[in-house]
Order: structure tokens, then sequence, then C-alpha cells
């Protein structure tokens, strides 16, 4: 009975300890996305998801019209956070009420 306890306790540490590796593995994995995301951003200021945001400007300010894409939502997020959005793609996303999509972390 004792060999059976000790060796489901192994068990049972040796696949939290694989699930704990795989957990840190994609948190990992995610921040050199987020890292690669802001280098291809700074090139251009965010100016290129800003423009793809505009061209949905109707479509996204429309009582109940769509939400924002995900991915170019999530750009524009990192760009706002970061601060390298460039001041006349903010100033455009000002002038269309558009930012009032994204919460900004004071």
């Amino acid at each position: 009975m004792l060999c059976l306890s000790v060796a489901a306790a192994t068990y049972f540490g040796w696949v939290q300890f694989g699930a704990y590796q795989q957990r840190q593995q994609a948190r990992d994995f995610a921040d050199i996305d987020k890292e690669r995301r802001v280098a291809l951003l700074e090139v251009d200021g965010c100016q290129a998801r800003v423009d793809l945001l505009l061209s949905m400007t109707d479509r996204l300010l429309k009582a109940g019209g769509m939400l924002v894409p995900l991915d170019i939502g999530r750009d524009i997020e990192l760009c706002l956070a970061r601060g390298i959005m460039s001041a006349s793609g903010l100033a455009e996303m000002e002038r269309t009420k558009l930012i009032r999509l994204f919460p900004v972390n004071d």
C-alpha cells in the first residue's frame, strides 16, 4: 500500500511539474510574440493598424456595430500602452472618436 501511495504521489508530482513547464513555456512564447509585435509596430508608428481601423470607421461607430477585430485591437492597445503610436495616428483616432474603443490605462 505504501509503495502504491508513493508511486501515485510521484506520478502526480511529475504530471504537475510537466503542466507547470508547459504554462511557463506558453508565457515565454507570448512574451516573445509581444516583443516581436512591438518591434514591427515601432517601424511605422502603428500607422498601418490605425489606417486599417480608420477604414472601418463607419461600421465601428454605429450603435450596436461590429467589434474591433481582435488582432487589430490587440496591436492598437499595445501601441497605446507602449506610447509608440505616431502623433498623427493618435490625433486621427481622437478626431474620429475611435480612441474611445480602447481603454486608456493611466
